[in-house]
């Protein structure tokens, strides 16, 4: 008599948590994260903000160089290994933070949270559900991107209760520690590197005979940037992270200058999380019913309204609509990226692919500030400046008609393995 064997609950649902965490997790390593540690940063080490924007600049950059190379080493390593060197490493640059005494010591600083946070512990995480999901991928995203933004969304109050509490250099250290020990032995206890590698298959599906089974079509990193639906994605990507990076980081400014005091312009904030959640949750929800060509449209018509409004931004609605459409589009970009790059090319070399582009857009979110800057000395008037910036997100949506879901077919696919 044969005993039947057990099957293993599907995995992936879990798996979505913990990858959701780690996602999370990179707050301080992201701009919303470093803004509360701004004032202090300046103060402390003696130098002006043009300074502090620069060491932000030189280590975003630099930081993103790595992103390829990381996309790769996850691919051939596997999801479990990675991130947990990766989230070890992170927290010792998130400490490393707590002891800068001067401005290299900082560029050496953002070099590491921005490599290790904004992208390499992001970019892991993302790998993971796209290698657990497929046909309901954008529904995973959705909740990946719903629940991580929320979580961000309570890291700023909770980072300056820490500096308030123990002072800036501590609440560093303590970040650090709570990435560890949160991250790590949740990584190696629970994280797998595949479905297939429990006997699984992407979104649970037990036999092989279903229709899910239809052969997927894998890229090759080179393959991939020969296309233009990469480069299109990808741009829409870069108008977005260093738009989105360089108004977030100039926040405080735009709004005083609006007529906000500094509380309401932290205020602000609330809308702005509202519509990140709302958003990467619908447009990923999407990505498996609506044609990318629409989903990229109205990702950056959300920008392009949010620079038109900034010049009726005043305490009250005027204020929170602005922050509002600029959530929506930070939420939907996030959600198209995740999703649609492993949709079109594939799972089996998407942490390299995924490298690539994060690169540009780690490296869009360090011009992002720069562009602020030059951009208000230019022009005088922030009001004026939005004017201006608006012209790229409508760019980008005429760039956006022209984007097909590229094509390989299967005898393609067969000739390359």
């Amino acid at each position: 008599m044969v005993q039947a064997t057990k099957v293993e609950p599907f995995r992936g649902w879990g798996l979505l948590g913990l990858s959701t965490l780690a996602i999370s997790l990179t707050l301080p390593g992201q701009t919303i994260g470093v803004s509360s540690f701004a004032d202090h940063l300046t103060e402390d080490l003696a130098i002006s903000a043009t300074s502090l924007s620069t060491a932000y600049l030189i280590g975003t950059i630099s930081g993103s160089l790595a992103m390829p190379t990381i996309g790769r080493w996850i691919d051939r390593t596997g999801v479990r290994k990675t991130m947990m060197l990766i989230a070890s490493t992170f927290s010792v640059a998130v400490a490393y933070m707590g002891t800068v005494r001067h401005f290299w010591m900082l560029i050496i600083g953002f070099v590491g949270i921005r490599m290790l946070g904004q992208g390499a512990l992001s970019l892991v995480g993302q790998t993971s559900i796209a290698l657990w999901f497929d046909q309901k991928r954008g529904l995973a995203f959705g909740l990946s991107m719903t629940a991580s933004a929320g979580l961000m969304s309570l890291g700023p109050l909770g980072l300056t209760l820490l500096i308030e509490s123990f002072g800036w250099r501590w609440a560093w250290v303590i970040s650090a520690a709570c990435i560890f020990v949160v991250l790590v032995p949740a990584t190696w206890r629970w994280m797998e590197d595949r479905p297939e590698s429990l006997g699984q298959r992407p979104d649970g599906h037990a036999g092989l005979d279903d229709d899910a089974a239809a052969p997927t079509i894998h890229y090759t990193v080179r393959e991939a940037v020969a296309t233009n639906a990469f480069w299109l994605l990808t741009g829409v990507m870069v108008v977005s992270s260093a738009l989105i990076t360089g108004v977030t980081f100039h926040h405080f400014a735009l709004m005083e200058a609006a007529g906000l005091t500094t509380a309401q312009a932290a205020a602000v904030f609330v809308p702005q999380m509202v519509g990140t959640v709302i958003a990467g949750f619908f447009w990923a929800w999407l990505t498996d019913r609506a044609s990318a060509k629409f989903l990229l449209i109205s990702c950056q018509a959300s920008l392009l309204g949010a620079h038109l409004s900034y010049a009726w931004v005043e305490p009250g609605l005027g204020a929170a609509f602005y922050s509002l459409l600029l959530g929506v589009n930070g939420g939907s970009i996030r959600a198209l990226a995740s999703a649609l790059y492993p949709k079109w090319f594939g799972t089996e070399n998407i942490g390299a692919i995924r490298g690539v582009a994060t690169a540009f857009g780690v490296g869009a979110s360090a011009i992002g500030p720069l562009i602020i800057a030059l951009g208000f000395r230019a022009t005088g008037s922030y009001v004026t400046l939005n004017y201006f910036l608006a012209l790229v997100p409508a760019v980008a949506m005429l760039a956006s008609l022209l984007v097909q879901a590229p094509q390989k077919s299967s005898r393609d696919y067969r000739s390359t393995t």
